[in-house]
């Protein structure tokens, strides 16, 4: 996703978190920051389709992963929460002797229209649902380009999801 850092653009995401896409444009940073939500790393496989976009962010969005003042568990739709969405094409790795291959990993160019499409359904999905008790935004890094995330978590909520 990335290719170095030297003359890079840097942004910054964070959910109490900082987030730094770079590409070759120039020594700018952008911070983009959420307080509390939920954090999807995405990566895409060769052989994904559009077609499946709507099943992961229905999936993810619906899902009762975030906890709630009174320790109940709900969807980030039921919350006035955020959700920070980070291209990580380094999940698609696999370990080769001492270093990691990314074959798997779909092309730049399609990897980023499922992308943008993933981040399209979250805002509309996102939108749709919002009532007078719920503040839910998405938030995005850029793909392609190597990141810099700073994250704080209230415990080790992370999950793993296959499409």
């Amino acid at each position: 996703m990335g290719e170095g850092i030297g003359k890079n653009k840097i942004n910054n995401l964070k959910h109490n978190s900082s987030f730094c896409p770079i590409n070759g444009l120039s020594n700018v940073i952008r911070i983009i920051q959420i307080n509390r939500g939920m954090v999807i790393y995405i990566c895409f496989f060769k052989g994904a389709t559009e077609d499946i976009i709507p099943k992961m962010v229905n999936t993810l969005l619906n899902m009762k992963l975030c906890e709630t003042e009174s320790g109940k568990y709900t969807s980030v739709l039921q919350l006035p929460d955020s959700v920070l969405i980070v291209p990580q094409a380094t999940l698609g790795g696999k370990p080769k002797g001492k270093g990691m291959q990314y074959h798997g990993n779909i092309g730049k160019d399609e990897g980023l229209k499922l992308y943008n499409s993933f981040v399209s359904h979250c805002q509309s999905e996102l939108s749709a649902c919002k009532n007078s008790d719920t503040v839910t935004e998405v938030r995005h890094g850029t793909y392609g380009n190597r990141q810099v995330l700073k994250l704080d978590t209230n415990g080790p909520y992370t999950h793993l999801m296959e499409f």
